[in-house]
């Protein structure tokens, strides 16, 4: 079971999540992006979520399947987070696999 938000705002649709501040995205806003096909928008959007959000707070936006349908576009525009997230990915793929194999 994941953990909770660091913050209930995260959950509310009008809040605008502190990691698009500048931008004046609220939760619902960046839903409507992140549910929409392939953009330069929601790509921006997804590694803005992955550089900028705490990792805890990631999950109320996104999910694996999206981070990895995006993630060659985007693994470039991670910053410092790069590391973290492609470990991440890393581990995922690799416990998806053995699960499978199981």
């Amino acid at each position: 079971m994941p953990l909770p938000p660091t913050s209930q705002r995260l959950l509310d649709p009008d809040a605008v999540p502190y990691f698009l501040w500048d931008l004046g995205i609220t939760v619902a806003e960046a839903r409507r992006i992140l549910a929409r096909e392939a953009s330069p928008t929601r790509d921006e959007l997804i590694a803005r979520i992955l550089r900028e959000a705490n990792s805890r707070d990631v999950w109320t936006l996104l999910d694996w399947p999206a981070i990895e349908e995006a993630w060659p576009r985007i693994v470039h525009r991670l910053g410092r987070a790069r590391g973290v997230w492609t470990m991440m990915l890393e581990r995922r793929r690799e416990h998806v696999r053995t699960t499978a194999a199981a």
